[in-house]
């Protein structure tokens, strides 16, 4: 409900400083012009999933690594898609991710949480 009602209210004409809301779960709701990353951090780079051998070009469309993920029919667990379940980690053999807002659960060095991260640079996952 809350993912239709918020964008409708900006086109009906509701001034986006007027819209206040709460979201519990994954965060997906989001106010138009309020996106993942401001254009100026997305990075065009090599994610290479290495159990799948599959390589594949980010270009910043996608909310997570999750996403992008399962946009290209790389099949990886998950659960909560809001950083507190942990079912997503993933070993990181190489690069870096970087997270929008810190995720709940603790994430093992040298690990990631797929749902909530982006990549800071070309990667090497486990998955």
């Amino acid at each position: 409900m809350m993912e239709a009602l918020v964008p409708a209210l900006c086109a009906w004409g509701v001034p986006v400083a007027d819209i206040h809301y709460e979201a519990f779960g994954p965060a997906s709701v989001k106010l138009p012009g309020a996106g993942v990353a401001p254009a100026t951090e997305t990075i065009d780079v090599e994610v290479r999933f290495e159990r799948s051998g599959r390589t594949l070009a980010w270009d910043g469309r996608d909310a997570s690594l999750l996403d992008f993920a399962e946009r290209h029919g790389v099949e990886v667990e998950s659960g909560c898609r809001s950083g507190s379940c942990g079912s997503c980690e993933t070993r990181v053999l190489e690069g870096a991710v970087r997270y929008e807002h810190a995720p709940d659960h603790d994430v093992s060095p040298g690990h990631c949480l797929l749902c909530v991260g982006r990549p800071s640079s070309s990667l090497v996952l486990e998955a």
